[in-house]
């Protein structure tokens, strides 16, 4: 008979961005809310996982929705080690945390999502710790039934539907909450890239374009002023030129952001985070991966766009938009090429959405690849 393991410590680095913080987040929540499972996060940077766990101080260690959250850093001490440990984008785990594990306890490195055919070689893997002796696992999330899956909550694809599927004045008290005069008929994108994103070419695109578009994109300091000729722009703005009504936002929750994804009919994302919330969306998408020295980034899109983007019709279409905008290029043409095929794309994005729903979830996968 096999025993759950009930303690899950996880180990996070912010390095940049927010991914790594919203990835381990989800994962902690998934752990204890759906599996029961006690669960403490330990984060070197509060203050900037702030911005994810929005109820969270500075606290050395506090309770949040049922996650123990401790600050990581300094001058720790860790009392025990848990049934498991999960160390994520191989971060390293503390010395003092090192010297409470024993052989029993499970060590596991959950890795960056991959579409490369590589993955599905490496994961599940084992190896010694040279320092420690102990075995140190890794888990590489991924797109088919061999790797580790992809981050999905049991809930997700009904509260998705209940929304996509609701009346008019449930959806409008989505736009409501956001202080945005929404326009149905508009070509609505959500825009969150990295800051070498031609956004500025984008933009004047659509603003040069032959149809109203909307785009809701977060207050950062990579906001197109130049474009825009406006200066100190703030959440809240709606700023109109041509046909583009550009809606600046606030910093969403991860619950609000998949609501955003859900009612906008392209999404621009970024990651690994908000690139896998938005295959759950079901809507067409463009994925920017982050920046790798030697291009690494492109075999990293090139393989995902392989496997998801597998279409005679609108795959070259895809890999175009998607390779400029990830070399910091942007044609108005291969965007006019995209919009004549949106609704292919669109077909297709839900089918291989709904595919991938058939496959047991990161979690589910990760509990019972832990138990022994």
């Amino acid at each position: 008979m096999v025993e759950l393991k009930q303690s899950w410590d996880i180990f996070c680095k912010i390095v940049d961005n927010f991914g790594d913080i919203g990835v381990c987040w989800r994962l902690a929540k998934q752990l204890h809310h759906e599996h029961g499972l006690s669960v403490r996060l330990f984060v070197d940077d509060l203050s900037d996982a702030t911005k994810i766990l929005t109820g969270v101080s500075n606290a050395a260690e506090q309770t949040y929705e049922g996650v123990t959250v401790v600050r990581w850093g300094g001058a720790t001490s860790f009392s025990h080690a848990a049934d498991v440990v999960l160390e994520t984008f191989a971060c390293g785990l503390p010395d003092a945390y090192l010297k409470q594990m024993t052989t029993k306890t499970v060590w596991v490195n959950v890795d960056y999502l991959s579409a490369e055919s590589w993955v599905q070689e490496f994961h599940a893997l084992n190896g010694l710790h040279r320092e420690t002796g102990f075995t140190r696992h890794f888990y590489f999330p991924g797109f088919i039934e061999q790797t580790g899956g992809l981050l999905r909550e049991q809930d997700l694809m009904t509260r998705r539907s209940n929304f996509q599927q609701a009346n008019a004045p449930q959806q409008l008290n989505f736009w409501n909450s956001l202080q945005i005069n929404h326009r149905v008929d508009d070509l609505n994108i959500s825009l969150f890239s990295y800051e070498n994103a031609p956004v500025n070419a984008f933009l004047q695109s659509l603003v040069d374009g032959d149809r109203q578009a909307s785009v809701f994109m977060p207050f950062n300091q990579h906001l197109p002023t130049p474009l825009l000729d406006q200066h100190d722009l703030a959440v809240g703005d709606a700023i109109q030129t041509g046909n583009l009504t550009l809606h600046i936002l606030p910093f969403l929750s991860q619950e609000d952001y998949d609501v955003l994804l859900w009612a906008c009919d392209i999404n621009f994302v970024r990651g690994e985070d908000s690139w896998v919330r938005a295959v759950w969306s079901g809507k067409p998408f463009v994925w920017q991966p982050y920046w790798q020295e030697d291009n690494a980034h492109l075999l990293k899109l090139n393989a995902f766009l392989d496997n998801f983007y597998d279409h005679p019709d609108i795959d070259h279409t895809l890999t175009k938009l998607h390779e400029l905008w990830s070399t910091q290029v942007f044609h108005h043409d291969v965007w006019q090429d995209y919009l004549s095929k949106l609704d292919a794309i669109s077909a297709h994005t839900q089918q291989q959405s709904n595919h991938l729903i058939q496959q047991d979830d990161l979690v589910t996968k990760l509990v019972e690849f832990c138990v022994s």
